[in-house]
């Protein structure tokens, strides 16, 4: 009997499973190559109706935060315009403010794979800048900018698209401009806006921030960087990659900031001061710190032809002694060297042979002005060994020593800018060397050697 009731039941189960077979089949009329098709035929329908194009928010690499990059897709090419083409054309924009290759028209695809992908395979000097390899203003070799060519289609309207990049999973999103706008009204307008907004520094001020405490913000590339002590004293550094649009600095992402949620912030009627645009209590003071604190706190590029005559000589021996440095004997790429802080390290940082290498720097005695200050070096921790491995092997020192002093014989310099707010570079003056005339640049030099 117990056995009859087992068969009756498993029959009755088939049944029931052979049912609810029967309606999942029935559920997807279309096969997933049918649903793929539409759903590549919607988004190439949604792409090309855009009169006036689109709007990229590209982002890579969050360091350098992100750019606006302009597209229009027709007769199955695609146009670019951008506001960043390159060191020679930082706004996207030639000498007489027309649009760099604007007239260069190349491929896309919309394919299948895991979802719908739109793939940018033909090759655009200005779109695929960002996604180079070996790029002289971003990333080491191999690295660069490290933007995408290819996306994942997450959801397509005709007013916003949202993006993933394939390989390194960047959140990118497409926005359709405004019919009457021209591009390169758009691209100047940006170029405006960060003008007015930017600042070396500043200070985040307003509503839940106690007056004992100070939340210093340091701009690099497209980031903001907060810098802040907790309630036990401990140093923290949180980054806010941002976008320049004509409203404003607009984040990738909020983020809570001891406490305080930051969100975008707009540009107002005055530089001085830039309020959070949905939170008025909340607001990013301008600063103009002294030109020897803005030299500790930033990031600055050596470049060969600019570290002068004096220096000259000590970098040519260091690009001999490169070419056996590296391992077993085979030559070091120097990426690149700069001074000041990286990863809470203040001092002397270069980039070679796959290694990153760091000299301690102490910054002293700056005078009133602020533009003047003895450099020194030392050994000690956080000197690393990479950093002590090029100066006693590989002909550093001399370099570094060009830069700095040891114990009681510091190197004391004058320093000058083109602008207090919003330098673009640091002249240095040796007090007791005046052939030790050197400049470093704000803006990311890699390959030292080539510039």
């Amino acid at each position: 009997m117990k056995k009859l009731n087992y068969f009756l039941t498993l029959i009755v189960s088939l049944l029931a499973l052979s049912s609810c077979t029967s309606e999942v089949d029935n559920y997807f009329p279309e096969s997933s190559s049918e649903r793929s098709a539409k759903d590549i035929e919607k988004v190439q329908k949604i792409l090309t109706s855009a009169p006036n194009g689109w709007r990229i928010e590209y982002y890579g690499n969050l360091t350098y935060g992100g750019y606006n990059v302009l597209c229009k897709f027709e007769n199955g090419q695609v146009t670019f315009a951008s506001e960043k083409v390159g060191k020679t054309h930082n706004a996207g924009l030639d000498d007489s403010g027309n649009l760099v290759g604007v007239n260069q028209q190349s491929s896309y695809r919309l394919i299948q794979s895991m979802g719908t992908v739109l793939s940018f395979d033909g090759y655009n000097e200005v779109f695929h800048y960002f996604s180079k390899p070996k790029n002289d203003d971003y990333g080491q070799a191999g690295d660069g900018f490290a933007g995408d060519f290819e996306f994942r289609v997450l959801s397509a309207s005709s007013e916003k698209i949202e993006l993933k990049g394939r390989k390194h999973g960047r959140r990118i999103v497409m926005y359709a401009m405004p019919a009457d706008l021209q591009w390169q009204d758009y691209l100047n307008t940006i170029m405006e806006t960060e003008k007015y907004m930017s600042s070396r520094s500043y200070t985040l001020m307003g509503e839940g921030i106690p007056d004992t405490v100070k939340i210093k913000v340091r701009q690099s590339y497209r980031s903001l960087v907060f810098q802040y002590l907790d309630e036990k004293g401990d140093a923290h550094a949180v980054a806010a990659p941002f976008i320049v649009t004509p409203a404003g600095f607009v984040l990738y992402d909020t983020l809570t900031v001891r406490g305080v949620k930051i969100g975008d912030f707009a540009k107002g009627d005055t530089y001085e001061r830039f309020y959070l645009a949905n939170n008025k209590n909340v607001w990013l003071e301008t600063e103009e710190p002294p030109l020897w604190e803005t030299l500790r706190d930033g990031m600055w590029f050596a470049a060969y032809s600019q570290i002068g005559q004096y220096q000259m000589p000590l970098w040519d021996a260091f690009k001999e002694a490169l070419k056996t440095a590296g391992a077993n004997g085979k030559e070091a790429t120097l990426y690149n060297v700069f001074i000041g802080r990286y990863e809470n390290k203040t001092g002397f940082h270069f980039f070679a042979g796959g290694e990153q290498g760091f000299i301690s720097f102490q910054f002293t005695d700056p005078n009133e002005e602020g533009n003047e200050i003895s450099v020194k070096y030392t050994l000690e921790k956080p000197t690393n060994r990479t950093g002590k491995d090029y100066m006693k092997k590989h002909a550093l020192k001399p370099i570094v020593e060009a830069f700095a002093g040891t114990g009681s014989n510091p190197r004391r310099f004058k320093l000058e800018t083109d602008n207090k707010r919003k330098p673009t570079f640091i002249k240095f003056t040796d007090l007791n060397e005046p052939t030790n005339v050197f400049t470093l640049s704000a803006e990311q030099v890699n390959y030292p050697f080539n510039h």
